[in-house]
């Protein structure tokens, strides 16, 4: 939906500024530079010839009044179309701790880039889910008429707080033939500059002095462009990228803390965290409500924890520090809906007021491949959850996993470091990292033989993570359209199956396996000559179908889960009839992830039994071919037929 949206949003942008457009002149430099680009990303319809960033530093007024660190921002971008009549134009993200101080946009005509200033369109940039932000973008463009069209933007931006300056990417959605950061670092300001998968490409670094700043530049050329790609690894496990950390600096000779450890980053999100004035009597008859009459611990926890997920609708705040801050438990019980924070902090409280220990905590998914101990950064987290310490065990709860069954962790954040509120100290606790074993799908069918078809019954039963994987994508599927949904599941990825009786277990009971099953009808798969039998029994897991690369494809994949799926298919052979042929053992790997395949006669039936391992969800670029010689080896093997000798 959001890229929908910006395209609607662009199209108006350009019929806006059409009357600018007239004023440009393609030229033997942009004809230079186009040309350059499209070495770089061939399908690109304009690029950036330089994008230049210069930040310094000065002091401001933050929080409470409190002396903050401020960051401006020069940035020069100067662009050049790679086709007649595209749009050019870039986007300037922009909230409450952004400043847009000046901007100007020159088109060159003629001899020279002329001004042509004119107010930029504005546009959100969050997702449909987020109810109230502000972040937004402002966009600054025009249509090209020719291929070689130069254009020039640049703009004056102020952080209000230098904390909220966390990563700089030298990678864009256009081409770029050099990208330059320079940050001019003042003698009172202790700055780190972490430098992130630079072994992806050359990144020249230069450090020089200039009275009392110490001035970094960083530059990298030749930059393809990045675009949205499905089931795609999160950017910061590969692009190049610098984390920018405020550790100390000095006002008046008297030194303050930035984020030196990560007792400086708690510091921080406790004061947030402490302005949410919980009334804990609005919740009080809810708890009461949901723990009377229930004997154990564990049946109360759960309670608690399944009303919240059932009833608190997940919806995002991000406006400027109440994106911060959590809503009051009050505010949430109303509403029936809040962000990740204002869920853990009502989940939280009502366990406490249900007399467990309970806290709230900050967590990065597995979008963020930063751990707390490693950087002290507003970017090392971007969820809240809930932490349980109960039977000597630490629990983690996940107020917005709709459908987590309770022990049970959200992959999203299974490895990662917790920093867990105490009071005035902190605890950072670790989420056990995923384990193959608890993520099952087992596919069980039993087919015969019945003239030219085979029928039978299919079950599929999911545990884990992949039941929780299987709610996700079930719950998100127009209501009227989920059956023929487990209807497909059934089909087992084969167009010629009729699904009849079709049944699940209660998708509302967390605590048990989620199951669906089905009788079925196979037609066109049973070919006889004389008295020999063909058919097949195999089948290809179809959701792997969306994960082939095409050969366009530029960023690295990400399956978002591990598992372990177990095929057994039994097919009864008709009185007398016995196997002639029967496929070999199959085994194949890719890393870690692995697949065996065998046939076995039993009695009056032929069974396989198949085992498929992912435990290694990421695909590098540089594995794409592996992977698809993986992928085609299974597709390969599922074509086998069996041979049955007929009576």
């Amino acid at each position: 939906m959001k890229g929908r949206i910006l395209t609607v949003a662009l199209l108006t942008a350009f019929s806006c500024t059409s009357l600018f457009a007239q004023l440009q002149t393609p030229d033997g430099d942009g004809a230079a530079q186009s040309t350059a680009l499209k070495k770089i990303s061939k399908k690109a319809k304009y690029g950036a010839y330089l994008i230049e960033e210069e930040f310094d530093f000065s002091t401001g007024k933050g929080m409470n009044d409190q002396p903050v660190v401020t960051a401006r921002d020069k940035g020069t971008i100067e662009m050049v179309s790679l086709e007649k009549g595209t749009p050019v134009g870039y986007l300037l993200p922009y909230n409450d701790f952004v400043k847009l101080r000046d901007y100007d946009f020159e088109i060159f005509y003629r001899k020279d880039f002329k001004s042509q200033k004119y107010p930029p369109l504005k546009m959100s940039l969050t997702d449909d889910d987020i109810f109230f932000d502000d972040s937004y973008g402002l966009y600054y463009g025009f249509e090209a008429a020719e291929s070689g069209q130069r254009c020039r933007f640049k703009y004056d931006y102020q952080y209000t707080d230098a904390k909220y300056l966390t990563r700089l990417f030298f990678h864009q959605g256009i081409p770029v033939k050099q990208r330059v950061f320079r940050f001019k670092v003042p003698s009172w300001l202790q700055l780190t500059i972490d430098e992130k998968n630079f072994g992806y490409m050359k990144i020249k670094k230069e450090t020089r002095k200039e009275g009392n700043f110490t001035i970094y530049t960083y530059t990298a050329e030749n930059l393809q462009a990045m675009k949205a790609e499905p089931s795609s690894l999160g950017k910061p496990y590969y692009l190049p990228h610098l984390i920018i950390t405020v550790r100390s600096f000095s006002v008046d000779n008297k030194s303050y803390a930035g984020f030196k450890t990560v007792d400086d980053l708690y510091s921080w999100y406790s004061l947030l965290y402490q302005k949410a004035q919980n009334d804990k009597q609005a919740i009080s008859n809810q708890v009461e409500e949901l723990t009377k009459g229930l004997k154990t611990d564990e049946e109360k926890i759960r309670a608690i924890y399944y009303w919240v997920q059932d009833n608190i609708r997940y919806i995002a705040f991000e406006e400027g520090y109440a994106g911060f801050v959590p809503h009051t438990v009050q505010q949430v019980f109303r509403n029936k809906y809040g962000d990740c924070k204002g869920m853990a902090n009502l989940l939280t409280e009502m366990l406490k007021l249900a007399g467990y220990d309970a806290h709230f905590a900050w967590v990065g998914t597995r979008e963020i491949p930063y751990d707390h101990n490693e950087v002290q950064s507003l970017c090392v987290d971007n969820h809240a959850i809930s932490v349980l310490y109960f039977q000597g065990k630490t629990w983690f709860l996940d107020g917005t996993e709709k459908y987590a069954p309770f022990g049970v962790n959200a992959y999203r954040i299974q490895g990662k470091t917790v920093l867990v509120e105490h009071g005035d100290k902190c605890k950072v606790e670790r989420v056990p990292a995923a384990n193959l074993g608890d993520n099952t799908m087992q596919t069980t069918v039993r087919l015969k033989l019945d003239g030219d078809k085979l029928k039978g019954h299919v079950k599929m039963q999911f545990v884990g993570e992949a039941k929780n994987f299987f709610h996700y994508v079930y719950n998100n599927i127009p209501s009227n359209k989920r059956n023929d949904f487990l209807k497909n599941l059934v089909e087992l990825n084969n167009n010629n199956t009729d699904v009849t009786n079709l049944k699940t277990s209660d998708f509302k009971n967390r605590d048990i396996p989620l199951v669906v099953e089905g009788d079925v009808e196979v037609s066109n798969q049973v070919t006889k000559v004389d008295k020999v039998c063909y058919t097949s029994m195999d089948f290809f897991p179809g959701t792997f179908s969306g994960f082939i690369p095409d050969e366009e494809r530029l960023t690295p994949i990400d399956l978002d889960h591990i598992f372990v799926a177990s095929d057994e298919v039994i097919l009864e052979l008709p009185a007398n009839a016995k196997p002639k042929q029967l496929p070999e053992l199959f085994r194949a790997n890719f890393k870690e992830n692995t697949i065996e395949a065998t046939y076995s006669a039993e009695k009056n039936t032929i069974v396989l039994r198949k085992k498929m391992q992912l435990s290694t969800p990421v695909i590098m670029n540089d594995g794409f071919t592996e992977w698809k010689a993986f992928l085609t080896r299974i597709k390969e093997y599922n074509r086998n037929n069996v041979s049955i000798q007929l009576p």
